[in-house]
């Protein structure tokens, strides 16, 4: 059990980091910037106290239960998608509990001093607190979201240099060649084996993840393809390439051109394909 969890760890940490948000409350920046949106598209005309306490109620729901007609519910009228997704939070507008911090932090610990047979200072449960604090309550030059492995280990190095200088680099360098080996063979086991557990994540709004339901529906029903519901359209490469995808297939379904005709099943399956690893590998 523990080499499995080993083995896996480049992997687990990532999601159990981004998986912070799922529980995360917004700040009170956060809170009041959402308020002053709601007022200002005719959506709230009540106080900011009584937002924020409906806030709070929404923010309780399981993240990926969240609708937006969960919101419809508590203003004033419904809201449009690109608002809607505002109220996505990130590290750098969310309140992350400290104690799930102290938590991942000592399963790190525990996991590395096993598996490693070190107890360094350099993986201690104060370093690794300390280096989560640092993810997500990152500076301006920082990402804020969809963190990766190697933000991680970069963010560690730091946390290590500010306490200890190169005290303990040795130390610090043996672990995350280690580790890095065990995060290039995750991505192989991944390219190659799509069963694999551990497949690719990928961080989906509430709306895109509507939008591929919805695309992934009609498709399989030959049924009209939706239009991705932003104007400014998708951000994510997978979703540019599926929003593309839906495009041609909007032209072979009406073309009378043989050369498009006999592409048209190919077209279907590869959007149908898509639609499902996105929805099966989203972040959860």
């Amino acid at each position: 059990m523990i080499r499995d969890l080993w083995n896996a760890f480049p992997r687990l940490l990532e999601q159990r980091i981004n998986a912070l948000l799922d529980s995360a409350e917004p700040t009170p920046a956060k809170a009041f910037q959402l308020y002053k949106t709601c007022q200002f598209e005719n959506l709230w005309s009540e106080s900011f106290e009584k937002f924020s306490s409906q806030l709070n109620g929404y923010f309780t729901i399981p993240k990926m239960e969240r609708r937006k007609a969960d919101l419809d519910a508590i203003l004033d009228s419904p809201i449009r998608m690109d608002t809607f997704d505002a109220f996505q939070l990130d590290f750098r507008n969310s309140l992350i509990d400290n104690r799930e911090m102290v938590n991942i932090a000592s399963w790190a610990h525990h996991l590395i001093r096993v598996s490693q047979k070190t107890n360094s200072l350099v993986i201690s449960e104060d370093v690794f607190t300390k280096t989560l604090h640092y993810i997500t309550h990152p500076p301006l030059f920082e990402k804020a979201m969809d963190i990766t492995f190697e933000d991680f280990c970069a963010a560690w190095k730091k946390t290590v240099f500010k306490l200890f200088g190169k005290q303990y680099d040795n130390d610090l360098e043996h672990i995350l060649s280690e580790l890095r080996w065990l995060n290039t063979q995750l991505k192989i086991q991944e390219a190659t084996d799509p069963a694999s557990p551990f497949c690719p994540t990928i961080y989906l709004t509430q709306t895109e993840i509507d939008w591929t339901s919805q695309v992934l529906r009609a498709v399989s029903d030959y049924a009209a393809v939706p239009k991705f519901p932003l104007s400014k359209g998708p951000q994510k490469q997978r979703l540019i390439d599926l929003e593309r995808a839906c495009r041609l297939y909007k032209i072979v379904e009406t073309t009378k051109l043989p050369e498009l005709i006999k592409h048209r099943d190919n077209i279907r399956a590869t959007i149908i394909d898509r639609c499902e690893s996105l929805l099966r590998e989203r972040a959860r």
